[in-house]
């Protein structure tokens, strides 16, 4: 399927992965995450130069990293008639009997928003696609999870949710916590639900706009580990989020409804 030592030296340049019977070939690396390479590619069929993103995770069929692969390609094909979901186009599974596994997802090539700075408009449209997605989510009794810049996506003028393989049964705890963007009763082990992940979205629109998280006075690379932890204390405590710096009444308005810290209280 793919060259295993290419995979295991970090330089997979040039690699052929095979997806539902298509060949894909490797360009590079786009990004290195904690469990997986993003990597980017383009199909070797039929002389197409479409750009698509290949997500590889190394992992074994006994640990948890394969555990959320599974659970990514249940939710894609649960949710692939969900128009704001990223769609999982296929998926390939390798094992070479030496312990190398890793599973292989293919998607279409898409602009992540980690690092964006989105206008109020855009910001407006990307909430509203979101919000439908995570309701289609939770019609079929799913939440996602771990809503934050780095699982939103913007595609040919389409704004897409992504990364599912921290998906989760409503009113189950959440699998993976991201404490700048966590709902706070997320943060203590509480459910999670459409309620949770939306106001993990309004903490997303919020960083979208201003370029840091709420009580940051600057861009959290910019600050040290203590003040950005403090600040995220403020608001997992309950102190009022303050409106975006230089963002109109009606679209702090509407953050802020998405960032109650009572879920009950929660509006999209």
């Amino acid at each position: 399927m793919t060259n295993d030592k290419a995979f295991s030296n970090g330089v997979p340049r040039g690699d052929v992965v095979l997806i539902g019977g298509a060949r894909f070939r490797v360009d590079g690396v786009i990004r290195q995450g904690a469990n997986s390479r993003i990597l980017s590619a383009h199909s070797m069929e039929g002389g197409g130069d479409s750009a698509f993103v290949i997500k590889y995770t190394p992992c074994r069929r006994d640990d948890e990293r394969w555990d959320a692969c599974l659970r990514e390609i249940h939710a894609g094909r649960l949710l692939r008639r969900c128009r704001g979901i990223l769609p999982l186009l296929g998926y390939a599974v390798r094992t070479d009997g030496a312990g190398n596994d890793g599973v292989f997802l293919l998607f279409e090539r898409a602009e992540c928003l980690e690092g964006a700075r989105l206008l109020e408009r855009e910001v407006t449209a990307m909430a509203r696609s979101v919000i439908a997605a995570l309701r289609c989510m939770s019609r079929k009794g799913l939440a996602h999870g771990d809503v934050k810049p780095a699982n939103l996506y913007r595609m040919d003028g389409r704004w897409l949710l992504g990364d599912l393989g921290s998906v989760t049964e409503a009113g189950q705890p959440a699998r993976f916590v991201s404490e700048g963007y966590c709902a706070p009763e997320a943060l203590r082990g509480g459910p999670c639900g459409f309620r949770a992940d939306l106001y993990s979205l309004g903490i997303s629109c919020y960083r979208l706009l201003s370029g840091t998280l709420p009580f940051c006075p600057l861009p959290c690379a910019e600050m040290t580990e203590d003040e950005v932890h403090e600040a995220i204390g403020r608001r997992l405590s309950g102190e009022p989020i303050p409106p975006v710096p230089g963002v109109s009444d009606s679209v702090n308005r509407a953050i802020l409804r998405m960032c109650e810290f009572s879920p009950r209280k929660r509006k999209g």
